[in-house]
């Protein structure tokens, strides 16, 4: 039991199970689009992801914080070699299945996603006689998060397939992705309301309520199910409208004292369970 507890945070804590949910948003924009799935794109952003993600984890901004350690924050602390050994590897996978693909990829879309990945975390933004991260910025967090996902998952496969950004069919997938994500985002600003009252972080729930911002969320996930195109099929349309019937289920019944898992497994999951459905119906 302990062995599987075990595994089970190093799969979440690591960021291992959000890099596959990432992979999974990739792959199902090739299938929507009907075109062959690339092995290698799905390999650049999970491990791309893994790195990211990995390496903000790490930052000493997060743990100069005056807040309450949380099971992942301490589980983090005690792995810090751990996660910095993975970074590493991730780091030097994605340089090298990118840099040995036979597709290219604009380099000044690429840029400005590692400026805002990169920033999202780093105290650089003037404020009064502080500095604070782009996270920090009232309100703009679940933005960054939504557009910087639904670039990578959609605008990024739609690139290498050499697609254009903006077709009707491209700026309705993106949209919709971004409604999905942003929904998914607005939960876990649920669950730190306490964490992000205390540093005086302006998030949504802080602001205006845990009940404003769940309706937010599912306003979000109804402009969502709004926009499936009329060309899809009955079974995607039915795979797209139950991964968003889940989602709106994990917002309904999300509050701050929920168990961390229910986070990490259920909010995340739901991109991986879109995915699936997907799959399954094509």
């Amino acid at each position: 039991m302990r062995f599987a507890l075990n595994t089970l945070n190093f799969i979440l804590y690591s960021n291992v199970f959000i890099s596959v949910c990432a992979t999974g948003l990739v792959w199902e924009t090739y299938l929507l689009n009907q075109m062959p799935i690339s092995l290698r794109m799905g390999g650049i952003v999970f491990f791309a992801t893994l790195f990211v993600y990995n390496i903000d984890s790490l930052l000493p901004y997060k743990f100069n914080q005056d807040v309450p350690l949380t099971p992942r924050t301490e589980w983090i602390q005690s792995n810090r070699l751990v996660l910095m050994s993975v970074a590493l590897a991730s780091a030097l996978c994605t340089f090298t299945l990118y840099w040995t693909s036979l597709f290219d990829l604009n380099f000044w879309f690429l840029l400005h996603l590692v400026v805002v990945a990169g920033l999202y975390s780093v105290p650089v933004i003037p404020d009064r006689e502080n500095y604070i991260p782009l996270r920090d910025i009232p309100l703009l967090k679940v933005f960054l998060i939504a557009y910087v996902w639904s670039a990578i998952t959609v605008q990024l496969p739609l690139m290498e397939a050499g697609q254009d950004l903006f077709s009707t069919n491209s700026l309705v997938l993106f949209a919709r992705r971004f409604l999905f994500i942003f929904a998914l985002t607005l939960v876990f600003d649920i669950r730190d309301v306490q964490k992000d009252a205390l540093t005086g972080t302006v998030t949504f729930p802080v602001k205006f309520g845990i009940e404003q911002t769940k309706r937010l969320a599912l306003l979000s996930l109804f402009l969502f199910a709004l926009l499936l195109p009329a060309g899809l099929s009955v079974p995607e349309r039915l795979a797209l409208g139950l991964s968003g019937v889940g989602a709106a289920l994990v917002v309904w019944y999300a509050h701050e004292t929920r168990s961390p898992y229910y986070f990490l497994i259920l909010a995340d999951g739901m991109m991986l369970v879109q995915f699936l459905l997907v799959w399954l119906v094509l």
